[in-house]
């Protein structure tokens, strides 16, 4: 029911009917499997899985670049936000890379909803060649990120990355720029609609 509740707000993100079918699916795949796996937090309610992740990534979504053939998506786990996008942007091919065999088992199901994503194991040296934005949410410090795909973005790499307190990503933006000299980010505010939370992407 919680899910019907949130279906305008869903609309308003830009999804259409087909697409809420699967992220209805998405959702619920994602609830039978958390007990299990780990997948967010076993003490979350399915209200909250909604309002708290599932809602929070969407708002993620005015600030995608619709225009590229691929991306990359760092730490993958439940498939927040990547499995998401890939909802929304079908023609967009996305490569997810997730260390744990568990998690990625069940990405793979995710699979026979969203045939868009590819799921990968270890984040390799160079990306593929395809890929034309890296995402993360809830991955690792910024610098960290950066130095994981470094030629990627030594090569004129984009990133849209979901971060929380605005505090934390200040120190991690000064600790990144001592390290890559060149660095340009823009900060950007997400306001949650339903929660008093800070939310921000941090662009590159």
């Amino acid at each position: 029911m919680h899910f019907e509740n949130r279906r305008p707000l869903f609309l308003q993100f830009g999804l259409s009917e087909d697409r809420l079918t699967t992220l209805k699916r998405y959702i619920d795949l994602l609830w039978a499997s958390n007990s299990e796996l780990n997948l967010i937090s076993r003490k979350m309610s399915f209200e909250e899985l909604i309002d708290n992740h599932v809602v929070d990534c969407l708002l993620a979504i005015p600030h995608f670049p619709s225009a590229i053939n691929a991306a990359a998506d760092f730490g993958s786990g439940g498939g927040l936000p990547a499995v998401l996008f890939a909802i929304q942007f079908p023609d967009i091919k996305f490569y997810l890379f997730e260390k744990s065999p568990k998690k990625r088992e069940f990405l793979q199901k995710c699979q026979k909803l969203v045939p868009n994503i590819t799921i990968l194991a270890d984040i390799p040296q160079l990306l593929p060649e395809d890929v034309g934005l890296v995402t993360a949410r809830a991955f690792k410090p910024l610098d960290v990120i950066l130095e994981l795909s470094r030629n990627y973005y030594s090569s004129g790499g984009h990133y849209l990355l979901l971060k929380g307190r605005l505090e934390k990503i200040e120190e991690e933006i000064q600790i990144s720029k001592k390290k890559f000299k060149d660095l340009t980010t823009e900060v950007v505010v997400l306001k949650s609609p339903l929660l008093d939370v800070q939310r921000h992407i941090v662009k590159i």
